[in-house]
């Protein structure tokens, strides 16, 4: 479509076309409204694949109608039929050919059906229809005015000697009587009854009877049916009506009578709403009269003997209101203003079927207070009259809970697995054995609804994965008590091998995961950045290596010493670091004192920039887990090697290519720091770590959804697969409700599914647990060319520095300085020596990573760098990504200054300020930033100190975050060491004395 015609309302018109000798069959257009809302002109024809190009939703109505349709074409038909095809015949000369006697009977039958059904939906749904559409014309010329009351058939029958004078008239919705020659009348459809007729561009029914009786009378008032043949005709056309219709009868005997042997209840769909109400009728044998009728008499023919003779009956009132009060008695109530009755505890609009629910459930109390009930009918299908009732346990299997239900109806024992096909798609008849169907409880939809959708059936077992288990949490589980997971993590204390305090937050975090642990269930720990994540996740995989038991008694002491003694470790690599198991604990595989030192094989899949950041973690934390990185081309490709590890360190592109490798490791845990990375469900990393076997699974990161809701369904299949089922699932019932329609009722519903395994605390919400300052340093690796040009620059400052040493001569001393300084450069990033560098920085990507986490979660963050170009590197970011940012440099004057610290203390839109660290390190308050970032080490710690101070000073009342970024093996490393060694470095390695303050074996330290 045309971009103008993007915002034309489009309608799809059902159109009918007589095809032959009375049959009309239909076809479906797609249609354009005018700004008026009126149908405006034909498109295209409409089908189930073109109707998505024009905005128009595809429900089970439309996609039957389009069904219909098509077998209501003639090629159709003629398959249908097992027609004989002739050649070189047009498939109307074919459609001809199969209206002659033979076969026009199945003919009519095969279209008359469909076409009722589809007419039924039109009517329901309020699909609009036209007759003999033509393509360039406007449609609403063409539009049919459906009718929902039906016309009401008048017969008259006045008998004479020559035989039966027969007349039919209709009465309208408006209570007029309509004679059928005074109008433009085509029948459409014949079996079943009630008929379909277009009557003056007017879509009606007419009641009780067949399309086709009135056609005799389109073109003539009355038929004569001679007197040798009245018998057999009222038999065969009118005794099956008889007590339905309204009859005029003279020239019969007459017999008159008013006993009223009864009150039948019916079921009736109101003629102007989707719902069901009771509908009283009284009961004189031969005919009934609704309990509110006016008419206090009805005529009617007597076929009983050999002549047909006339039958008047007249109402007993007073016998009427006896069982209208004991109705009421029994617990139904008129509803106001209508002719109908409903449960008087139900609210008159409460669901469709309420009315016919309530007739099930007290048909027997109905029937002993001496009522009848007629056969309830719900559309064209008939309803068992009894009630059903569901016994549901359930019990734990493995993975699954095993939902073990039998539903009772009558005679009939069904499996609770058979109905949750039904249950969500919210069909309320099931079908039985003996062709009636059984009516499923509204309750039962709403009760079990939620959860058909997720649950699996296998022949008639239906299962529920342990990680749906909030949807059972309603039911009894049998032993399958999440809460036994929770009373464990309960009673969780850190020992000793753990070498950190936990803030309260991180404890209740570690006691989540350790819920989990035993759940066999997955997480994702979302806390914000700089929470700790990683010392949590630490805690956890220690617990896991061996879980707290009681204290050793006298009895066991010395065998758990002999057993900690065992020499099973010195088969592990030189790399692994001797760590000793604390005493009184077994290891998570542990069956006997020879299992004691089985390795806890946890796999941590992360960036490649994190791997030395994570290893620096385990070994201040947790130094009793031996740790290996499994990164590199040197890297370990032996499985019983690796199987020996606590800990194994990788990254996303290391794991993708080795997955073959690591799936032959029998892994405790997997890990994923900054879990986003597999957010492609198309990835390799999301395919590789999928295909990788553990018993548990975390994933960490700070912005679990960083683009859309499609993020989060990756995270969760990785960590409890089919938590949300298919991709294409989570897209039709969450994504596009939530993101096109910002659907509340499945925003909850996704919250309820996965509330349970992601836990996301802000730094707001912890902000009392928090220290005012937390200081990070954060590892970063170079990429592969720059390490090559740094280890090329540093290579030859060593022969021209070291080999020359002149500490006393100016020019070295200036030369000591340069050398360095490019060595800073290059650290940063390449580019800064050399603008045609394009190879990347494994810094600049890392604190990119972490300035979209920071900016995503709403906070504003400082950046400080010696190197005005280094600045400058990410200012281009923001400017390509147009997002605001606040700058002061050298060249920016106090006035400015002064601008652009308000705009960042004002602005919530300027999330970034960029301050070169010698012209911003002092005399700016700068409290809303919650993040500081320094981006290369200064030689004197005291100015970057100052610098951090701008937004940790007095007026901050929430905690600050300081990370300063390190390229890996690089003079940043060498000049942190030398700040720990000397309490301060000359600013610019060079003091007031003129002399280099660096002592050759400092120096050669820094060019190592």
């Amino acid at each position: 479509m045309k971009e103008t015609e993007e915002l034309v309302a489009h309608d799809i018109v059902y159109n009918l076309t007589e095809a032959t000798n009375g049959l009309y069959l239909p076809t479906a257009y797609i249609v354009s409204r005018d700004e008026g809302g009126l149908l405006a002109h034909v498109r295209q024809k409409a089908t189930a694949e073109t109707v998505g190009a024009f905005d128009l939703e595809l429900d089970q109505n439309r996609l039957r109608s389009f069904k219909l349709v098509d077998e209501l074409q003639i090629e159709a038909i003629e398959v249908a039929l097992k027609a004989p095809k002739a050649r070189k015949v047009t498939p109307i000369d074919q459609l001809n050919a199969m209206t002659n006697k033979e076969s026009r009977a199945a003919l009519l039958k095969y279209v008359h059906q469909r076409l009722n059904e589809l007419l039924n939906i039109c009517q329901q749904a309020n699909y609009p229809v036209s007759l003999a559409l033509e393509r360039r014309v406007l449609v609403k010329e063409y539009e049919l005015q459906t009718q929902k009351r039906m016309y009401e058939p008048l017969l008259s029958f006045i008998k004479t000697e020559e035989g039966v004078r027969y007349k039919l008239k209709l009465r309208n919705s408006e209570g007029e009587q309509v004679q059928i020659r005074d109008q433009k009348v085509i029948a459409l459809t014949n079996h079943p009854a009630p008929g379909w007729l277009i009557i003056e561009r007017k879509l009606v029914r007419i009641a009780h009877l067949n399309g086709f009786v009135i056609k005799p009378f389109v073109t003539k008032d009355e038929v004569v049916i001679p007197a040798q043949q009245v018998n057999s005709y009222f038999r065969r056309f009118i005794a099956r009506v008889v007590s339905k219709v309204e009859i005029e009868a003279e020239g019969f005997a007459v017999e008159q009578t008013s006993e009223l042997k009864g009150c039948r209840l019916e079921l009736v769909q109101h003629p102007l709403e989707d719902r069901y109400y009771l509908y009283p009728k009284m009961d004189y044998g031969q005919a009934e009269f609704g309990w509110n009728e006016q008419k206090k008499e009805r005529t009617l023919l007597d076929m009983e003997g050999e002549e047909v003779s006339i039958l008047r009956l007249l109402r007993d009132f007073e016998a009427e209101t006896i069982y209208m009060d004991k109705l009421k008695a029994i617990g139904l109530k008129p509803v106001d203003g209508t002719q109908f009755f409903h449960p008087s505890d139900a609210p008159v609009l409460s669901e469709t079927y309420a009315g016919l629910s309530w007739l099930l459930t007290h048909r027997s109390l109905l029937l002993e207070s001496g009522f009848g009930l007629a056969g309830a009918q719900v559309g064209d299908q008939t309803v068992y009259p009894h009630a059903a009732t569901l016994t549901l346990g359930i019990s734990e299997e493995n993975d699954w809970f095993d939902l073990k239900g039998e539903v009772t109806v009558g005679e009939y024992r069904i499996p609770f697995a058979k109905l949750i096909k039904y249950i969500k798609r919210r069909e309320r008849l099931y079908p039985l054995p003996n062709g009636t169907h059984f009516l499923i409880p509204e309750e039962w939809l709403t009760q079990y609804g939620e959860l058909s959708e997720f649950v699996t059936v296998e022949k008639d077992r239906a299962k529920v994965a342990r990680s749906h288990y909030t949807l059972l949490q309603d039911f009894d589980l049998d032993g399958a008590d999440p809460e036994a997971a929770r009373e464990k993590a309960d009673t969780y204390k850190p020992g000793p091998e753990l070498k950190a305090k936990l803030r309260p937050y991180q404890l209740e975090g570690v006691k989540w995961l350790i819920q989990h642990h035993h759940q066999g269930l997955g997480a994702c720990l979302a806390d914000d950045m700089g929470l700790g994540k990683t010392l949590q996740t630490i805690a956890v995989l220690l617990y896991a290596k061996s879980p707290p038991l009681a204290p050793p008694t006298e009895e066991n002491d010395s065998d758990i010493k002999a057993s900690s003694s065992k020499t099973e470790r010195k088969n592990r690599p030189a790399e692994v670091q001797k760590k000793e198991t604390p005493q009184g604990q077994l290891g998570l595989f542990a069956q006997a004192d020879e299992d004691f030192l089985q390795p806890l094989r946890a796999l941590i899949v992360l960036p490649a920039s994190l791997i030395y950041n994570w290893a620096a973690e385990i070994e201040k934390f947790a130094p009793s887990l031996t740790v290996v990185h499994h990164v590199g081309t040197k890297r370990q490709k032996d499985v019983r090697i690796l199987s020996r590890f606590d800990i194994i360190l990788t990254t996303y592109q290391t794991a993708n290519r080795d997955q073959e490798l690591l799936r032959q490791v029998a892994f405790s845990y997997i890990v994923l720091d900054e879990s986003q990375q597999i957010k492609n469900r198309q990835s390799k990393a999301f395919k590789a770590l999928n295909s990788l076997e553990a018993s548990h699974r975390i994933s960490l990161s700070g912005t679990p959804i960083e683009n859309s809701l499609s993020d989060l369904w990756s995270q969760m299949q990785f960590i409890n697969p089919g938590l949300l089922r298919t991709f294409n699932f989570f897209k039709q019932e969450f994504i596009l409700p939530i993101e096109r329609k910002d659907d509340e009722a499945k925003k909850a519903q996704l919250r309820k599914l996965v509330q349970p395994y992601l836990l996301r605390r802000t730094k707001d919400e912890v902000a009392k647990d928090l220290p005012d300052l937390h200081l990070q340093h954060y590892i970063c690796e170079m990429t592969t060319e720059q390490r090559k040009r740094y280890e090329k620059e540093k290579s030859a400052a060593r022969n021209a520095l070291l080999k020359n040493y002149k500490p006393a001569d100016g020019q070295y001393r200036m030369l000591v300085v340069r050398t360095l300084t490019r060595l800073r450069q290059l650290a940063n990033h390449p580019t800064l020596l050399s603008s045609e560098y394009a190879k990347g920085s494994g810094k600049f990507t890392e604190v990119m990573e972490q300035w979209e986490q920071v900016r995503k979660s709403g906070h504003k963050a400082l950046f400080f760098s010696s190197f005005v170009t280094h600045l400058e590197l990410f200012k281009a970011e923001l400017e390509k990504a147009k997002h605001p940012y606040a700058w002061i440099s050298g060249q920016v004057s106090s006035k400015d200054r002064a601008k652009e610290v308000e705009r960042f203390q004002k602005d919530d839109s300027v999330q970034a300020f960029f301050i070169s660290i010698k012209s911003g390190g002092t005399g700016l308050n700068l409290t809303a930033a919650d993040y500081v970032f320094v981006l290369d080490p200064w030689w004197n710690p005291t100015t970057e100190q100052q610098a951090i101070a701008r937004a940790h000073r007095i007026g901050r009342t929430e905690r600050v975050i300081a990370r300063k970024f390190i390229s890996k093996d690089t003079i940043e490393e060498k000049i942190l060491k030398l700040q720990a060694k000397k309490t301060q470095l000359a600013e610019d390695i060079i003091g007031k004395s003129g002399k280099l303050l660096l002592d050759e074996k400092e120096l050669g330290f820094l060019l190592k």
